[in-house]
């Protein structure tokens, strides 16, 4: 690349902008405000590292969070570089996950991986689970495979060896656990496997137990660039600080007022302490937004600047100022659905296109209702973060096939299709097998092989019905020698019977699974036509560490809704903001106003994100009361409106007849919040039905009243307790509970996972 075209991307910045690119030695801390054009300057920072002369392309090491950023990152950085002979291939752009897999394929043996080991994604992980409970005799209504799943993935993420969790003083639920999470690493390595939890544990445990490696590592990239620093989690910062210790040229990009994911192990101080961990750093803020008009701004800043965790910045931006933001209070949720599938008709009749406005809520519950409107409006859309293409039923048997081709030793794999279709191979075969696997400590694969040859005790019809499996499979390895992986792929449809069995069959969903397998194989030609090298494990290693937010592209002509958590890195024309009300926008526990701040915060980082994502519109809205657990509740409203520019914004209470307005007055200067708070909290006492109950009949839930004041009883968290009181009656029967650990919980009877004892 000529100096002249390196002087044509500076004069595209502005001036901070052009301050974080032309930086080279040391490290760099870029706050990159929302909208701020962080992916930029990304990009040309690497293009400038190595057109200054200051890197060659294999010195730098890129990574960011998705493997959608990724690869706009890596096409930028190609086409910049094209007709100069730079070899962009040699710059490292990945994931922290892909990084991890691409380092641990190459050095898996110093952490105790065999070679062809597999990546379990948390489909393959859960199941996993479910088997150790089965095998240590608890079941999985007692311990949740999910909240299990998730607490491994938290000690993973802190750095943990599993094997050496310990819930020694700790609550019911993590003493309970523990034989569990032991028995899942144990299987884990039984399966020659990793989660991906172990794809940063292990690549941490690598350098942090092979300096030689970390040495090697650390001569070779020598500039670092890290994308979305406010979302790493312990391991992350841990790796990063090692890799970039011995040079310190280290260079992360972040927002920590978009810092929105703690409950997956983000920790907000590595962003805010940057400083204090490398004190001759540079700091550079991106203030500037190119996105949003000046109001959307305007009212975003005020909402975040009542949080204590941050950097002091503030947006702004050129761009006209543009429709007020709106707020509308509607009588109830059904009120509040109805408002806002009407104002999107409103903005379609006027010519705004479907893909440019999106609905976005606190939780996936909240959904329904517009749904219900959309259809009914005939207005088509898509849920962002629904059943994702990779999770349906028919693929993930077409990828456990191939996965167990690929790695024998995949138990998990192989338990899922030894009878897909259906090959009379029942339970009772598949539990034999399990136990001579276990009996002779070989995975599921040898144990079929030692079933053919004799041993094990097993009826000679089950044992020819494994046979004929195991045969299957090993000629479906050895002829994956010499096939490409599409071939391949379509040979085993037909060798196995799998898509005979679709072809065959009477259910009405038949079609639409063949179209589905069809369409995997798209999914494998497209990645034959992008890697260099395909493989069967490499085209499996990159279906598994795709995410949601890898498959934000739009489907076309519809609408878009999704929870806030999976709006972050989109925008849109036309946002709507729903369900702005206390416990549920802010979602905080308990009745009490005053909560924990650090997780208002965050909820309000929430807030933020939504907002920001919206470029010429946003409307939010909220309802005075709402069906919650199939009890309707009057509600408050949420704490961030009052946080916004009263002045600016427009504000309309549509059912003032519910009791007091929330919103008479504006929120002037005379009138607190806390007034307001109080009277949008009271409903009056001749309010009448709106039809809500009968339009959406809530099932029937019955059970057994027998909770009296005094019974002993078990929750599958909190351990043994005894009720101390009760409110209510029938559906709205409310308890007090007294654990010995966790002191008084308040369960809604009827939904609460209780087991009397007394």
């Amino acid at each position: 690349m000529s100096s002249d075209l390196r002087d044509q991307l500076l004069k595209q910045l502005n001036p901070p902008q052009k301050e974080a690119v032309a930086h080279v030695n040391g490290p760099l801390l870029v706050l990159a405000g929302a909208g701020s054009g962080k992916t930029r300057i990304l990009t040309y920072r690497i293009i400038h590292l190595i057109e200054s002369g200051a890197a060659f392309p294999a010195e730098i090491f890129a990574v960011t969070f998705t493997n959608k950023a990724a690869r706009e990152m890596k096409e930028r950085v190609s086409h910049l570089l094209e007709g100069t002979g730079i070899p962009a291939e040699d710059v490292w752009i990945s994931t922290f996950h892909s990084s991890g897999a691409r380092l641990l394929r190459m050095y898996g043996d110093r952490v105790g991986l065999r070679p062809g080991f597999s990546i379990f994604d948390d489909s393959d992980s859960k199941t996993l689970i479910k088997q150790c409970l089965t095998n240590l005799d608890i079941s999985d209504k007692v311990l949740a495979p999910k909240a299990i799943h998730h607490r491994i993935q938290a000690i993973k993420n802190e750095g943990v060896d599993p094997l050496e969790f310990s819930a020694k003083g700790s609550d019911f639920f993590e003493r309970r656990i523990e034989p569990v999470v032991h028995a899942y690493e144990r299987g884990l390595r039984d399966n020659n496997a990793v989660d991906f939890g172990d794809l940063l544990r292990k690549t941490l445990e690598l350098f942090e137990k092979h300096p030689d490696v970390l040495d090697r590592f650390q001569e070779q990239y020598r500039f670092f660039l890290v994308d979305e620093y406010q979302d790493t989690n312990g391991v992350q910062y841990r790796l990063l600080k090692l890799l970039a210790q011995k040079y310190r040229n280290i260079c992360v990009v972040g927002d920590e007022d978009q810092s929105i994911y703690k409950w997956r192990g983000a920790d907000i101080r590595n962003i805010l302490d940057f400083e204090k961990d490398y004190p001759e750093s540079t700091l550079v803020k991106l203030e500037e937004n190119y996105r949003s008009t000046s109001s959307i701004i305007s009212a975003s800043n005020l909402v975040i600047s009542h949080n204590t965790q941050r950097k002091e910045k503030k947006l702004f931006t050129n761009n006209p100022k543009g429709d007020a933001v709106e707020v509308h209070v509607l009588g109830n949720d059904f009120d509040e659905s109805d408002w806002v599938i009407k104002k999107i008709s409103t903005l379609l009749a006027k010519g705004e296109k479907h893909e440019e406005i999106s609905i976005f809520y606190r939780t996936h519950a909240q959904s329904r209702l517009f749904e219900d409107r959309l259809r009914s409006e005939r207005i088509p859309y898509q849920i962002f973060g629904g059943l994702r293409f990779y999770d349906r039923a028919e693929i993930k048997n077409a990828l456990s096939y191939l996965k167990l081709v690929a790695n024998p030793m995949d138990n998990v794999a192989l338990s899922r299709i030894i009878n897909v279709p259906a090959r009379g191979i029942g339970k009772a075969s598949l539990e034999s097998l399990q136990g001579l696997a276990q009996e002779k400590s070989v995975s599921f694969s040898t144990a079929m092989s030692l079933l053919s040859e004799g041993e094990g005790s097993m009826g000679a019809g089950a044992r020819k019905k494994i046979a004929a499996f195991d045969e299957m499979i090993l000629k479906l390895r050895k002829a994956l020698e010499t096939m490409p992986v599409r071939d391949f792929y379509s040979l085993m449809l037909e060798d196995t019977g799998y898509l005979a069995s679709l072809r065959e069959s009477e259910d009405i969903e038949a079609a639409t699974k063949l179209e589905n397998l069809q369409e995997l194989a798209s999914a494998i030609a497209d990645y034959e036509g992008r890697v260099e090298t395909p493989t069967l494990s490499g085209f499996l290693e990159e279906v598994t560490l795709y995410t949601d937010q890898d498959r934000a592209e739009q489907d076309g002509r519809a609408i878009t809704m999704m929870t806030i958590h999976s709006a972050k890195g989109l925008e849109y024309q036309n946002v709507f903001l729903v369900g702005l009300e206390e416990e549920l926008f802010p979602s905080i526990r308990g009745d009490s106003f005053e909560a924990d701040p650090e997780e208002v915060e965050e909820e309000r980082r929430l807030c933020y994100v939504g907002m920001t994502r919206a470029r010429e519109r946003l409307y939010l809205s909220s309802a005075h009361e709402r069906r919650v657990f199939g009890v309707r509740k009057v509600r408050r409203l949420s704490r961030f409106i009052n946080e916004m520019p009263q002045d600016e914004i427009l504000l309309k209470d549509h059912a003032p007849s519910y009791g007091a307005s929330a919103l008479s007055g504006g929120f002037s200067s005379s009138k607190s919040f806390d007034d307001a708070y109080d009277s949008f909290s009271y409903s009056a006492p001749n309010a009448k039905s709106d039809g809500f109950d009968e339009f959406f009949e809530q099932p029937e839930v019955t059970y057994k009243d027998d909770y009296a004041v005094g019974v002993k009883v078990r929750h599958p968290d909190y351990g043994n307790g005894v009720v101390v009181a009760r409110q209510g009656a029938r559906d709205t029967l409310k308890l007090s509970i007294q654990f010995s650990d966790v002191g008084t919980k308040k369960f809604l009877a009827k939904f609460a996972p209780l087991e009397r004892l007394t």
